[in-house]
């Protein structure tokens, strides 16, 4: 949404500066709004990570040396589920309002106009990059009882989901999205989401998600970012306490993995 919601605002913005003094229709935009998402879902979409296990790139490797096996295993990388979004379903969700081939030409009207640049800086991109690249680092020293890489992979899902879900909402919230740079968002986004693994008293959730792992993976990431949270802490924790109140029940949409039975929310109570 918030990559879509840049073209859109990248295109108007371009189309207007180029002395386009038309004013824009409620069928035009909403044709560029559908045909924003459309682009954004083809280019960036995609579904949760799904992390390939070391353990059975290391069994496969079993007949082989150490070294071999530790290079099998560092070479095990995140696969994306990439997002199938047809152009005739992206039609058919307008109900029946454009075609196909209004779309087509639509997406050929704005890749022009934007000039094929449509990699932005979003909090969503953000929130991928550090916690694919940093959260299992941390977490490694700590999964190496029961569970390991499964209890990993699960905590890694949820944190995903959970701060993706928040940066997706900040992008509506101008106190968030025209305040703070996109990287301090989508690490609120990422201590919120903890947060909620924190607070969870299983004996079986200590083992993996401590204090002590939320300081080494913010250690980790002062170090990969030559300390620029650091230097942003404040707006960081600003950031995270505006997602509190902008979301205050998303621990009962995403309850912890590790906790008791999933709790239904009532689509009013979300926010």
């Amino acid at each position: 949404v918030g990559i879509a919601l840049f073209y859109v605002d990248r295109y108007f913005t371009i189309t207007f500066g180029q002395g386009h003094d038309n004013p824009v229709t409620k069928r035009d935009f909403q044709l560029v709004g559908l045909t924003a998402l459309y682009i954004a879902i083809k280019t960036h979409g995609q579904s949760r990570p799904c992390l390939m296990s070391t353990t059975d790139n290391t069994s496969l490797s079993s007949s082989s040396d150490d070294a071999a096996a530790a290079a099998a295993a560092s070479s095990a990388t995140v696969v994306f589920n990439k997002l199938k979004f047809s152009l005739h379903v992206c039609a058919s969700t307008s109900r029946e309002q454009f075609t196909a081939r209004q779309i087509e030409e639509c997406e050929c009207r704005m890749l022009h106009t934007l000039g094929w640049r449509l990699n932005p800086i979003v909090p969503s991109g953000c929130v991928i990059e550090l916690l694919v690249m940093f959260l299992p680092c941390a977490m490694m020293e700590h999964d190496e009882g029961e569970g390991g890489s499964n209890g990993q992979s699960v905590i890694q899902n949820f944190v995903y989901d959970c701060a993706t879900y928040l940066t997706e909402l900040a992008v509506s919230v101008a106190a968030l999205s025209l305040v703070y740079k996109p990287s301090v968002i989508a690490y609120a986004s990422i201590l919120a989401a903890v947060d909620i693994l924190l607070e969870e008293d299983e004996s079986s959730l200590s083992s993996r998600v401590t204090k002590d792992t939320l300081i080494e993976y913010d250690a980790l990431l002062n170090q990969a970012s030559c300390r620029h949270f650091e230097l942003n802490k404040e707006d960081v924790f600003k950031a995270k306490e505006i997602l509190g109140i902008m979301a205050p029940n998303v621990s009962e949409l995403f309850p912890s993995p590790f906790g008791g039975e999933p709790t239904l929310v009532a689509g009013n109570e979300l926010l």
